[in-house]
């Protein structure tokens, strides 16, 4: 089982484990970038449909690369995806081990770099799962209002007349005199935050997983 992350600092676990959000964007890595330029760059070497350099037939599967990202997405629809959290929160105290000497025994979590930091858990012992229910491939800004809601974008308001937006209570990225009036601008600060200035405005291609909770 793989394990995802979601950013703390905004409250983006707590809204996954509440249901409030139900829609994540990764960036479409380097790597993956490197992969489809190599292949777009041979397929061009060697035409649409040609011979390749030992004399192997080949044909381009992929001509456009959204189709090529999506068949690499890291995450598949269906697939079982652990909610990373730190032992310490996941309220996992000891992690199973079996070695040569000791045979099968219980190691204090807290003695491990997992106890206060998500980054080295291990999936098969996080207590929550999502199941990822669709992918697709498409730019960033191409994110809807009600997109960024299902991103955990949350709505204020004061007097129930102006609203504004922002994240969660305890959350929040701007004073109420600030808060964006539109989910999307709301969102563009966050992914900004989360992923770096200036993704927002550099528009790269993402990977859109929806999910549900199911543990």
């Amino acid at each position: 089982m793989k394990k995802i992350m979601f950013s703390e600092k905004f409250g983006l676990t707590k809204a996954v484990l509440s249901g409030r959000k139900t829609q994540t964007r990764r960036v479409v890595s380097e790597s993956l970038w490197d992969k489809w330029t190599e292949y777009d760059d041979f397929c061009g070497s060697v035409g649409v449909r040609g011979l390749n350099e030992i004399g192997v037939a080949v044909a381009r599967e992929y001509s456009e690369c959204e189709k090529f990202f999506l068949d690499n997405s890291p995450f598949k629809v269906g697939e079982v995806v652990a909610v990373a959290q730190s032992y310490k929160d996941a309220g996992v105290n000891y992690l199973p081990e079996e070695d040569d000497e000791f045979g099968c025994y219980n190691f204090p979590a807290e003695q491990t770099n997992g106890w206060t930091n998500k980054m080295f858990v291990r999936a098969d012992l996080m207590p929550h799962q999502i199941r990822i229910t669709n992918v697709r491939v498409e730019r960033l800004q191409d994110i809807s209002d009600e997109d960024c809601l299902a991103e955990g974008v949350c709505k204020w308001t004061k007097d129930r007349e102006l609203f504004k937006y922002d994240m969660a209570d305890g959350f929040e990225m701007f004073e109420w005199r600030d808060m964006p009036r539109t989910p999307r601008e709301a969102y563009a600060a966050l992914i900004d935050k989360i992923s770096g200035k200036g993704t927002w405005e550099a528009n790269p291609y993402v990977f859109v997983y929806e999910f549900e909770l199911i543990k």
